[in-house]
């Protein structure tokens, strides 16, 4: 009997040493998650503050750049215009990096809103046609925008955001698209909306009631594809399917990480 309360004793000492070091590893696990969430702070605090910083100085560039490729007094040579409008080029595409840093770090700060309103679906797509129809004419790309016949006149949804992320997908289509077609098709959902996103949406506020009609935009290109392999880490921040693809193409890769966090808000 002593044998077997000895025995006992040292297997509640064990237990009370194993609750010890569990207690000091979830200790340390809390403060190092505390560290992360501070660090993450402080960068998009950081990233926040510089885009904001960056973007004054570059908009009066890219406005006296304008200004000059407009060569509105007739004073400047062919090659000089054509210089301002290199300068103006790539100012643009600096803007548009600083603008996709500065909402990456909206969304891991978590203030990234939307501010849904009714919007004229043809107005929408007109947009749409505007922008990217001499984009594809110039590479020799078809491009095409199927609506269907029945969606509603007006959406609610916040129309910039949802732009940005059409502009995001169909830049990104011309883009690897060497030859043959881009489309961009607009349908309802219907059922290929699984039941845990419509509680998710629900839950959120995007959705008033649970029998909502949501709208599927879909874009679909003839170019160079990405392996199943690559798929998800495409929607990482910074992260392209190839390194080489960066190199050919350019990019960042922020704009997938952004769009998917938008369409989550939407």
């Amino acid at each position: 009997l002593e044998e077997k309360a000895e025995l006992l004793a040292q297997q509640n000492r064990d237990i009370e040493v194993k609750n010890t070091e569990i207690e000091e590893a979830r200790q340390v696990l809390e403060e190092r998650a505390e560290q992360l969430a501070v660090s993450m702070r402080y960068k998009s605090e950081f990233l926040a503050n510089m885009s904001h910083e960056l973007r004054t100085p570059l908009n009066s560039l890219l406005i006296l750049a304008k200004l000059l490729a407009d060569n509105a007094e007739g004073n400047l040579s062919p090659k000089q215009v054509e210089f301002a409008e290199t300068i103006h080029g790539a100012g643009s595409d600096l803007l548009q990096l600083i603008n996709d840093i500065l909402d990456l770090s909206k969304v891991e700060a978590g203030k990234m809103d939307v501010s849904p309103t009714r919007i004229a679906l043809v107005q929408l797509v007109d947009y749409v046609e505007a922008t990217f129809r001499p984009l594809t004419a110039e590479k020799g790309l078809d491009f095409s925008v199927r609506v269907s016949p029945e969606l509603p006149a007006t959406l609610h949804t916040d129309e910039q955001r949802l732009l940005q992320v059409l502009r995001n997908l169909l830049s990104n289509a011309v883009k690897f698209t060497d030859s043959g077609a881009v489309e961009l098709v607009i349908r309802p959902a219907g059922a290929d909306v699984p039941n845990a996103i419509r509680e998710h949406l629900l839950e959120a506020g995007s959705l008033r009631d649970a029998d909502a009609d949501l709208i599927a935009f879909s874009v679909t290109d003839t170019g160079i594809g990405i392996a199943s392999s690559k798929m998800l880490v495409i929607f990482e921040a910074f992260k392209q399917a190839d390194g080489t693809t960066s190199r050919k193409y350019g990019g960042t890769g922020l704009g997938l990480s952004i769009s998917r966090e938008i369409a989550r808000l939407l």
